[in-house]
């Protein structure tokens, strides 16, 4: 059995959705028990995850979460307070299994995860890859040589985690620290659990700023082979940022992916929408780029 942990706030019902139906889609052979965790979900949107987990076959649990939980915590951007709810999670779980992966609900998996699963990580607290994140070590105080991770994608040692006591950890470090925050409880995982973490291929986690570097960039993070199959091949497709392909501006390689898994579900009529100057705003970013589009706007501003 797999155990994966996801969680999200109502306005991302229709994204948890589509991610969950390429789990279901791209791993038919495996046992898969989903364990899902809001503060917000209403009972319409519970309903339809749970229908999405029943249509594959698998097991699904809800877990309503305390919104008081997070009320010290720095939210800002394109994030909520749902960013959160995975510091709690492992403490939820821990009586149910040691080992839990832990998956944002911005992403589409494209291969069995199986691999991903089965590796062994008795002797970390967590399995993640790397990010482009260079002043991320100074910035919070920690060797540059472990790197920084990227957190939607977590293989969590949920029986370490509870005797660590990192629940409690997490949420001090996020209280006291607020004005180191930048990354919300991404940088506050990287500050506990850098020298606790295993690092595993990047091909679980393809990060959108990988089309956004140079390979010289690149290759200060992952190795050349690791470069071609993360681009070319990946296992998991992160659209992190806040650029995401339902809206008409994304222009990540991999979109048509989340529209692949979304005529799948019920909002396969689901089409962005777009005036006039957003259209001539996605066209420039097309020709230009988005490092060029973004600098020249800045501009402006």
């Amino acid at each position: 059995m797999i155990h994966i942990a996801c969680a999200a706030d109502n306005k991302y019902t229709q994204h948890a959705v589509v991610m969950l139906t390429s789990l279901f889609e791209n791993n038919k052979e495996n046992k898969i028990h989903l364990h899902f965790f809001s503060a917000d979900f209403n009972i319409e949107n519970k309903k339809i995850l749970e229908e999405t987990v029943n249509r594959y076959e698998q097991t699904f649990s809800f877990y309503a979460l305390e919104p008081t939980l997070f009320k010290d915590c720095y939210v800002s951007d394109h994030v909520s307070f749902a960013t959160y709810y995975r510091i709690v999670i492992p403490n939820i779980l821990a009586n149910t299994t040691n080992k839990v992966l832990y998956l944002d609900t911005d992403i589409i998996i494209c291969k069995n995860l199986k691999p991903l699963w089965e590796i062994n990580i008795d002797n970390y607290t967590i399995a993640a890859v790397n990010e482009l994140n260079f002043d991320g070590p100074a910035r919070l105080n920690f060797d540059e040589k472990y790197k920084y991770f990227n957190a939607g994608i977590l293989l969590i040692n949920s029986k370490t985690w509870v005797l660590e006591n990192l629940q409690e950890t997490l949420f001090d470090y996020i209280k006291t620290h607020t004005n180191k925050l930048i990354f919300w409880d991404q940088d506050a995982l990287n500050a506990n659990l850098f020298n606790k973490r295993l690092l595993i291929e990047p091909k679980w986690n393809q990060l959108s700023p990988v089309f956004e570097v140079d390979e010289k960039t690149l290759l200060k993070i992952y190795s050349k082979p690791e470069i071609e199959e993360l681009i070319q091949s990946p296992a998991i497709i992160h659209f992190s940022g806040s650029s995401k392909p339902w809206e008409y501006l994304n222009i990540h390689p991999y979109k048509k992916e989340y529209y692949k898994y979304l005529q799948l579900t019920q909002w396969k009529n689901f089409k962005p929408s777009a005036n006039f100057r957003i259209k001539i705003k996605f066209v420039l970013l097309k020709l230009l780029g988005r490092n060029f589009y973004t600098s020249f706007f800045n501009l402006f501003r």
